[in-house]
């Protein structure tokens, strides 16, 4: 495996985590804005609400 595999992986799970927190904690007006350069292994989350 490496760094753009992987990067790509860990982007779904961190998608997939705070969206379960966002349903868990009942904060429908938050948007999740995810952006991911799997080459450089970069990943940035911006938080945002409606």
């Amino acid at each position: 495996m490496n760094i753009e595999q992987f990067t790509e992986l860990l982007d779904e799970k961190i998608f997939e985590i705070v969206k379960e927190m966002r349903d868990e904690y009942g904060l429908s007006n938050l948007i999740i804005n995810q952006d991911a350069t799997y080459s450089s292994g970069q990943i940035t989350i911006e938080l945002t609400e409606k």
